[in-house]
């Protein structure tokens, strides 16, 4: 992935409704909060993907299907029309073979938290991901560390 900020324009202003901290830092110096909140983050999180997939070659059933998550349900991740849990979004990333930094902007755009190096499980998924791990190979090394994997929500169904 190339380096800068994947969601703003040069200018900083936002290309439709994308994410950008500047324009939202601004929008919240107004008198009110802003009205549109929801559709503003719900739009990134498709944008964010979209582009994502775009700059990847990738298609999104194939990252689905990789990431072991149920079709219907990983689409409505991507689309940005529901929210999943954060161990949703990380097998995505490691679909996806994501970089860390990339892969951070992502749980900040999913607002899912971001992977911190102090916590073990996390500081777990951040070797994963820098050392190129699979979702397999993610799972066998979380396991040889006594760490939950990563949930892909199959033992709820």
């Amino acid at each position: 992935m190339t380096g800068g900020c994947l969601m703003s324009e040069p200018n900083g202003n936002p290309k439709g409704k994308t994410l950008d901290t500047t324009y939202m830092h601004n929008r919240l110096k107004g008198d009110s909060f802003p009205e549109d909140w929801d559709e503003f983050m719900d739009e990134d999180i498709r944008i964010f993907f979209d582009t994502l997939l775009n700059e990847t070659g990738q298609k999104k059933g194939e990252v689905i299907r990789k990431a072991n998550l149920s079709r219907t349900y990983g689409y409505q991740l991507m689309e940005g029309r529901r929210r999943g849990k954060r161990d949703y979004y990380l097998l995505i990333a490691l679909a996806m073979s994501l970089d860390l930094k990339t892969t951070q902007r992502m749980l900040s755009v999913t607002q899912s938290g971001s992977l911190h190096p102090l916590i073990k499980r996390d500081a777990a998924v951040i070797f994963a991901i820098n050392h190129g791990y699979d979702i397999v190979e993610t799972y066998t090394f979380m396991s040889t560390l006594g760490l939950p994997p990563l949930d892909d929500g199959t033992e709820n169904e």
